[in-house]
């Protein structure tokens, strides 16, 4: 909206921009007060402001239209699909996959696979130095809560949050900060304390699993519920062998 302060701005340019010619009888003098030109500069300055307030209009819509089109992804641990919350979609549905609880190396990282694996280049070599290799196995439940029971194996689904530009997980929550928006809760899972290391993921806390794996005992990355221990975690406000939640946010 243009304001009194703007006019008269706009006022002071047209009357430094105004000359008087002199010297020459001949030339025409142009007058302080001659409305029809100041008129004219007025309506001028009016147009082209109300253009900039358009085209300023216009630079916020695109901005915030860049900022809604965002995007980010997550994996939820323990369920086949993602949530049909907060314009999430799923982009495949897979398997758990780690490394073996009882070794070493391999990778620290818990993965969700595919069910649809796509092969190597076929001219990665067959014969590797030493026979050595990295290896990744699926993983089962070793605990019974609700819907799953001991050595039933894990699914997972990787998810695309629309309109969202960032995903965290925080342990010991069930709710997510003021602003920011839940995607899931559940509850803390790491390896055995006796097995070697891996990473804490979140597992939904309706979890499901793959019908027709409950007899077989493959083991694999095993999962087990993560326990507070009281010592350098300060207790309270923790307690002693509680089960630690977390909860999945979006923003």
């Amino acid at each position: 909206m243009l304001t009194d302060e703007m006019l008269t701005i706009g006022l002071v340019v047209i009357l430094g921009n105004i000359s008087f010619l002199s010297g020459q009888s001949n030339e025409k003098r142009l007058l302080l007060d001659d409305q029809d030109v100041i008129h004219r500069e007025l309506q001028t300055i009016r147009n082209r402001m109300t253009q900039l307030e358009n085209e300023n209009s216009i630079m916020k819509k695109q901005l915030q239209n860049t900022q809604v089109l965002g995007a980010t992804a997550y994996t939820i641990w323990g369920r086949k699909f993602c949530p049909t919350v907060n314009g999430t979609s799923t982009i495949f549905s897979g398997l758990v996959a780690g490394k073996h609880f009882d070794e070493q190396g391999s990778g620290v990282n818990t993965l969700c696979l595919p069910h649809d694996p796509e092969p190597a280049p076929s001219d990665f070599p067959s014969k590797l130095h030493g026979g050595l290799y990295a290896r990744i196995w699926g993983s089962e439940y070793q605990f019974n809560f609700r819907n799953v029971a001991i050595n039933d194996d894990v699914p997972c689904a990787v998810c695309l949050i629309n309109h969202a530009s960032t995903c965290l997980m925080m342990p010991a929550k069930t709710k997510c900060p003021v602003g920011w928006h839940k995607q899931y809760s559940g509850v803390l899972i790491g390896a055995w304390s006796g097995e070697y290391s891996s990473e804490y993921i979140c597992m939904d806390e309706n979890p499901e699993f793959f019908e027709g794996t409950r007899t077989h005992d493959d083991n694999g990355r095993t999962l087990y519920p993560v326990r507070a221990r009281c010592g350098s975690l300060p207790c309270p406000p923790y307690t002693d062998y509680q089960y630690i939640s977390c909860v999945v946010c979006s923003l």
